[in-house]
């Protein structure tokens, strides 16, 4: 799937997904179930590889 964003969408979908990767890491902290722990930690690895992606097309001129 493709997915073109112009540079003020791109812009607020990294803001909301470094919102979340803040919110996310709190949660982590906080959580004492293993499972959910690993859960919620494939989710920010997830998180981080959508921000990457959403910084390519900027740091190439796009």
């Amino acid at each position: 799937m493709d997915l073109y964003l112009n540079a003020k969408e791109a812009a607020l979908v990294q803001r909301i997904l470094v919102h979340r990767l803040e919110d996310l890491r709190r949660e982590i902290h906080h959580t004492d179930s293993r499972s959910f722990r690993a859960d919620l930690k494939a989710e920010e690895s997830l998180l981080h590889a959508l921000l990457d992606k959403l910084k390519v097309p900027s740091a190439m001129g796009i």
